[in-house]
Order: structure tokens, then sequence, then C-alpha cells
């Protein structure tokens, strides 16, 4: 469920934009019944992916329709009317879109079991705008939507998805807490798993609840299974809550954020190391609400702020087949600052580490996807660089 996810000026740019222009409280109202379609939609069909396709009716068949008409409908609505605005909310919903054919594709040709896995990812796509705004939670609908859904079809990691998908945020953070302290799983299984990321990733991002993080690791940490690393690790970051807890609801500060960055890559070891992430988190979260109170700002300060976006994405949370969001930053910081500091360095992170779907971006001629234009993307970051 580790995401690191777009802003909240983002979500409420493309929700506003599926919807057309009107006045704002015709345009709020209007988004709040699109997308209760499309999670209703996404509500009716999960069930149906985990159901032996034989056993589909015709009546079945006319409802399955319906609710991937209203899927694509939203997915196109979203990447016609983002052509025109910042870079960042055209790729997602191109992004979203691409889930969303996925999806057809599967219930289309039979294929149940790559249909859940495809409507799971499209609440990835939620999960990526809901998981920084606010935690204002939309008790009725949810609750609603939850209804409808078999809560034994899901293991914890999917349920919180589909709690904060849904912005229940109180409902997901309490199933992962029950999750890491379940005598039942393993430590170090958890922690492999990145359940502490998960929890720590919503507390931060979400509810700002230092206070409850504490307590929770502190639980954690003394589970009679955590090893000596585990502690440790626990420890420190306890420690750096307390020290960051004023910083994470003060102001959103560049020049604070970037010195939160510094310190988590001076302190970074290596691949999968996450003892920084707290230190990580944090600035993710004072990142996201400065680039949100700049709305469709360009230049070096938003490009630097991507950039340092992307670069936590890519060191300390994992990464996610069905949303690219490093993928996603990395290019927003170069479109912010063509030629600028961050644009080089952002265009060679994206080619040695990022992909789309399966496709590495340094394969530059197989990752024509109608996500990202890796070519342009050089052009603009160095154009004296060779094919």
């Amino acid at each position: 469920m580790n995401i690191l996810s777009f802003s909240r000026k983002t979500l409420t740019a493309l929700l506003l934009l599926t919807v057309g222009a009107a006045s704002p409280v015709s345009a709020d109202e209007k988004t709040r019944a699109l997308m209760d379609q499309v999670f209703e939609a996404i509500a009716y069909l999960l069930p149906l992916s985990v159901r032996d396709a034989e056993t589909t009716s015709e009546w079945d068949r006319e409802l399955i329709n319906e609710k991937l008409a209203v899927l694509k409908g939203s997915a196109k609505a979203l990447a016609s009317h983002t052509e025109a605005q910042a870079s960042e909310f055209g790729l997602l919903a191109r992004s979203f879109d691409e889930t969303v054919t996925d999806i057809e594709s599967s219930f289309r040709e039979e294929w149940p079991s790559y249909a859940y896995f495809s409507l799971m990812e499209l609440t990835q796509h939620c999960v990526a705008c809901h998981s920084r705004q606010p935690a204002q939670v939309r008790d009725e609908f949810s609750q609603r939507l939850m209804s409808r859904v078999n809560m034994e079809m899901f293991d914890d990691s999917e349920l919180a998805q589909l709690y904060v998908a849904t912005r229940q945020f109180d409902a997901a953070e309490r199933t992962l807490a029950r999750k890491l302290l379940d005598p039942g799983q393993d430590a170090i299984d958890l922690d492999i798993a990145g359940f502490p990321l998960d929890y720590l990733s919503l507390a931060l991002g979400v509810t700002r609840s230092v206070g409850e993080a504490d307590e929770l690791l502190a639980r954690f940490a003394e589970r009679a299974d955590a090893p000596y690393y585990l502690r440790e690790r626990v420890g420190h970051w306890q420690a750096r809550l307390q020290a960051l807890g004023p910083a994470l609801k003060g102001p959103a500060d560049l020049a604070v954020a970037r010195k939160i960055f510094q310190a988590a890559s001076t302190e970074f070891r290596g691949t999968r190391d996450r003892r920084p992430a707290v230190d990580d988190l944090v600035a993710a979260a004072l990142l996201q609400r400065y680039i949100d109170e700049q709305a469709a700002a360009t230049g070096p300060a938003i490009a630097e702020a991507y950039y340092m976006l992307g670069m936590i994405a890519l060191r300390t949370l994992e990464p996610k087949y069905s949303v690219p969001e490093m993928e996603i930053l990395l290019a927003s910081a170069i479109e912010s600052d063509p030629r600028g500091p961050f644009a080089k360095p952002s265009y060679l992170l994206l080619e040695e580490f990022g992909f789309v779907r399966d496709t590495p971006l340094s394969r530059v001629d197989e990752s024509g996807s109608k996500l990202l234009d890796m070519l342009a993307l050089r052009r603009l970051s160095d154009p004296t660089a060779k094919p």
C-alpha cells in the first residue's frame, strides 16, 4: 500500500476537470456523484472478479458492461481534460486509463483472476490521491460501499488499501495496527512485507497522529519475536518522531524539508535501508504541502521538490506496479524546470530505475507507452545528449 502520492491540489484539479467547468458548489456535487459511481462500480466488480467465470449469467454480463462503461468514461474524461494542466495531472490520468483498459480486457476475455488484480490496482490510484489529503471521512458513502464487499476476500494489506481508497483512514490505521500486533504474524515477515512503513505513511502523511504512531511502535518493539535489529530501528524511529513532530505540524517550508531530506540522505546506507524512513516521510509530507500551496507553479524550487519526492519514493517507499509514482514525480521535476539543475539527475534516475509496467524506461524504444515520452524528457533534461 505504500505510495508517495499526489498532492491534494492535484486530486482536486483532477476531480473538478472530470466534471467540466461549473460553479464551485455544482462542480463539487457533480464530482462526488461521479466518484460515487466509480467506487460503486469497483464494489460491484470486485466480488465478480473472484467468482468462476462459468457462473456468470447474462444478467451479470449486462451489469458488468454497465459498470465497465462507468470506469471507461471516467478515465477518458480525466485523460482529455488534463491535457492542458501540469504534467503530473495528465500522467496520473493516463496511468488510470491504462489500468481501466486492463480491467475491461480481463472481463471481456473472462480472466477473473487478472480482473481482481487490475481492480485492486485501480484502488491504488484512489489511494494515490486520498493518502495525502486531510483525514476527513465520508462515513455514509464509505460504509455503504464497504457493506457491498465481503471483507473475508481480502488480506489486511488489501483491506487497509480499500479503507484508504474510501477515505476511512482510522479504519485503515486500525487494520494495520492489528496486523503489526498479531502474535500469529512473524515480526520479521511483517517488516519485510513493509507493514511498519505502511502504517507510518498513513500516520505521518494523512492523520499526522505522531503520538499514536509512537505508542504503536513501542508495542511492536516489545513483541517477543522482534529481533535486535528491529527493536533498535524502531527505537530510532521513535526518537525521530519526537524530534520531527513539530516540523510535521509546522508550515510547509522548502528549506526545512530540504534539511530533513538531506539528513535522511546522509544516513541512508543502501538498498532497502529503512532506518531513515521517518525523516523521509516527514520530508515528503512537507514537500507535498509545499507543492500544494504553489498551485500550478513551475521553476527550480518546484523541480527540486519533485526531485526530492522522487528520491524518497525510490529509496524508502515500495515500488508499485500500478501507479508509477516515482517515475511521474521525476518526470514532473524535468518538466517543471527543463535544463535546470534537477532535470538531468531526474532523467538519469528514470533511465536507471524507472519502469512502466514490466518495461524498464532505459529501453527507450520499448517504453513508448502512453504514459512517458522518454525521448522528449531526454531532450528537456539535456539537449546535448546523444540518442
